[in-house]
């Protein structure tokens, strides 16, 4: 053996005493404040203990000497939380004092919060820390999984209590925040169930779609293990048509509530939705490159057995590739400044840990695309997704919904149970009779009797086949003044 090998060996036998003497002593703290006052350098260290004072009393566990500070200013509460893949011992703070305890430059009032690594803390006026959890997750931790993987095969000193301690210390370390690794910075949108903001990965620079979901009780073991469960399906799910999961994050806000995160592809160029208003319908040719897109996508999600549930155009993104000189050729028949069009399907399966479907009368939600038996609530298959994808192919050609209180009586969700719609003249007359077919029975209320998705990749209007399987003219119905449906177009400008 080297001399090198010999002295890195020995140094790690080192840390891994000095480790088993910390946890058995006790003396690893749980957390550092470290202060941003220039010239007043401090590190204090917060131990891992189920109460900790901070204030100006000497009887505190955390003195601090500067006049503003209360005798006990604040107080520090040791949560063990089930968040994440596992159990997260993290400090609740509370506010004592006169002056005030401030995190990220807001004022605690009557409330507790949940620290995160980088917040930042201040104590009245004078003294301002950064907070971050030290575990063995962030350093010690590393140096074991680098060179101790063999270590807990073997006794270390012939102590093998002290590699239970260690194991055991591990499995409880403080589970990765989503705060760790990404900066999160402005909105880009939001839903009945979450809001959307941009997000820039810290050691890669990758620019991420980061949707956080409004808070919820802690308490719901249920929810929270579903959610879990499938984040970790979603992760496996890699297709160039669908958005890539790339996190998944349950972050406490305090003893009560906490907050979901997911980590997304930044798709940058929009919605369908945005491209539809903007030209108030797209062409044959422009809806048929986009749907075997779109087809693909969701053909491999019902093969993974995930079930989209939420097809809109909201959540079909477009990576439009953009024309740079006169010579490129366009690769479909896209406008004459794109070269070419990638569909990203969101939000796949999200549905089914966000919360029910609510019927809603919103001007573009999920209500008008939603399938007969989820209404029903009478359990759904793979085939509601062919429901709403027949509405999305609808919208496409004519600008506006088959189901529509505008078209009522009866009603939206009448309309819908009865599978009640038509072809309305104009808007239909120059659409080919094929995907009039198509959508007819893509529109159909028994599932059973609905097309497959397999069904739909194979007919033959998505691969220009020129057959008799049509073999009557599909009608188009005059529609009554009172009842003109408004296009997406014409509703946003409302």
């Amino acid at each position: 053996m080297s001399k090198r090998e010999n002295s890195a060996d020995e140094f790690s036998v080192s840390k891994r005493q000095h480790i088993q003497d910390d946890i058995k002593s006790g003396k690893h703290p749980l957390a550092t404040l470290m202060s941003l006052i220039p010239g007043k350098e401090q590190k204090i260290d917060i131990p891992e203990q189920d109460e900790v004072s901070i204030g100006r009393s000497r009887s505190c566990d955390v003195t601090l000497n500067e006049l503003d500070i209360s005798t006990r200013h604040c107080k520090l509460f040791l949560v063990e939380m089930d968040v994440g893949h596992g159990k997260s011992k993290l400090l609740n703070i509370v506010d004592k004092s006169r002056n005030g305890t401030f995190i990220n430059g807001n004022r605690l009032v009557r409330k507790d919060y949940m620290l995160k690594n980088g917040d930042r803390i201040v104590f009245g006026k004078t003294c301002s820390f950064l907070f971050k959890y030290q575990s063995y997750s962030d350093g010690d931790n590393i140096e074991l999984e680098k060179s101790n993987e063999d270590a807990f095969k073997k006794p270390l000193f012939g102590f093998t209590s002290s590699q239970s301690m260690i194991r055991k210390h591990l499995q409880k370390a403080r589970q990765e925040s989503v705060f760790d690794k990404y900066i999160i910075g402005k909105e880009l949108g939001s839903g009945h169930y979450a809001i959307v903001k941009e997000g820039r990965n810290k050691k890669t620079g990758q620019s991420v779609a980061i949707k956080i979901f409004h808070p919820q009780l802690n308490d719901d073991q249920k929810k929270n293990h579903q959610f879990r469960e499938e984040t970790d399906i979603l992760m496996r799910v890699h297709h160039p048509n669908i958005v890539n999961l790339l996190d998944s994050y349950v972050e406490p806000l305090s003893k009560s509530q906490i907050q979901k995160y997911l980590v997304l592809d930044k798709i940058d160029d929009g919605e369908l939705f945005d491209r539809i208003v903007r030209k108030t319908s797209l062409s044959q040719n422009e809806t048929k490159a986009l749907f075997k897109q779109i087809l693909s996508g969701i053909q491999y999600l019902h093969g993974q057995n995930i079930i989209h549930r939420d097809i809109k155009p909201e959540n079909i993104l477009l990576n439009i590739t953009r024309r740079t000189s006169n010579d490129q050729i366009k690769t479909g028949p896209w406008d004459e400044d794109e070269i070419d069009i990638q569909v990203k399907i969101a939000d796949f399966g999200l549905a089914k840990f966000t919360g029910e479907l609510q019927f809603t009368n919103t001007l573009c939600g999920t209500p008008s695309y939603v399938a007969p038996e989820v209404l029903r609530k009478t359990g759904y298959t793979s085939k509601v997704d062919i429901w709403s994808t027949g509405v999305l192919l609808y919208v496409c050609l004519c600008g506006f919904p088959p189901f529509s209180d505008q078209l009522g009586p009866p009603t939206l969700k009448e309309q819908i149970l009865q599978g009640k719609f038509a072809f309305f003249s104009p808007y239909w007359d120059e659409i080919n009779d094929s995907v009039l077919h198509l959508i007819s029975n893509l529109l159909v209320v028994n599932p059973a009797q609905r097309y497959s998705i397999e069904d739909m990749i194979n007919h033959e209007w998505f691969n220009d086949i020129k057959s008799n399987s049509v073999s009557v003219v599909m009608e188009r119905l005059k529609i009554t003044d009172s009842k003109m449906p408004k296009t997406y177009s014409e509703l946003s400008c409302l």
